[in-house]
């Protein structure tokens, strides 16, 4: 009686376990600007507490992460977390790079993430036929080639810059094989949301801290 509605409920493009369309099939924008919203307020919060409780420990984690990862950690860890459809998001590390120069940072990740997510659409499009791959992809399938026939390469710039996982949309664009050099450019969408969330993140802080 409730295999259909467990299926349906998997197929979705994940955050809180809800679709990203209204029942019209169009994107629902409401929810995705609420969404970016709720994402920024959990990191706030995480930090506001760590800062409260744990202090020191918060802040030695900071200064392990300058002093072990760097730059070139840093740029790894963004590349990996948005080449593979992974539970991690970049933006934990905003609030613990805070001191570092704000413009190589965003510059490092922005980049870092691009060719993480256009890796992820090589990895699509070279592999997507395997039957592991297509069962890894099939709990975002329906909400992401949703996307896809809606918004074509438009569907990576949307991702790019809100709370729909970028590396699944980019994971699926290479699945159907979108144009590789749209797909490329489609992919530097996250120098802003890069700037954007940074902003915003860094701008509650300054009510918190």
């Amino acid at each position: 009686m409730n295999t259909p509605q467990k299926k349906k409920q998997d197929n979705k493009l994940h955050l809180f376990n809800t679709s990203w369309f209204d029942a019209k099939g169009d994107l629902d924008w409401r929810q995705i600007i609420w969404k970016m919203v709720l994402v920024a307020v959990f990191f706030l919060i995480v930090y506001a507490i760590g800062m409260y409780f744990v202090r020191d420990e918060y802040l030695s984690i900071a200064e392990w992460i300058s002093s072990h990862l760097g730059w070139f950690g840093v740029a790894v860890f963004v590349f990996l977390t948005d080449m593979f459809i992974v539970p991690l998001s970049i933006d934990m590390l905003f609030p613990l790079t805070f001191d570092w120069p704000a413009a190589p940072l965003l510059l490092t990740m922005s980049i870092a993430s691009s060719l993480g997510g256009y890796s992820g659409y090589w990895i699509g499009r070279l592999l997507g036929k395997l039957p592991f791959v297509k069962q890894f992809t099939s709990h975002f399938s329906e909400d992401g080639e949703r996307m896809i026939n809606n918004y074509g390469v438009w569907a990576v710039v949307i991702a790019g810059v809100t709370p729909v996982p970028f590396s699944s949309v980019c994971w699926m664009a290479g699945m159907v094989k979108i144009n590789y050099w749209w797909v490329a450019l489609a992919t530097l969408s996250r120098f802003p949301r890069m700037i954007i969330y940074y902003v915003i993140i860094r701008g509650g802080l300054s009510f918190i801290v």
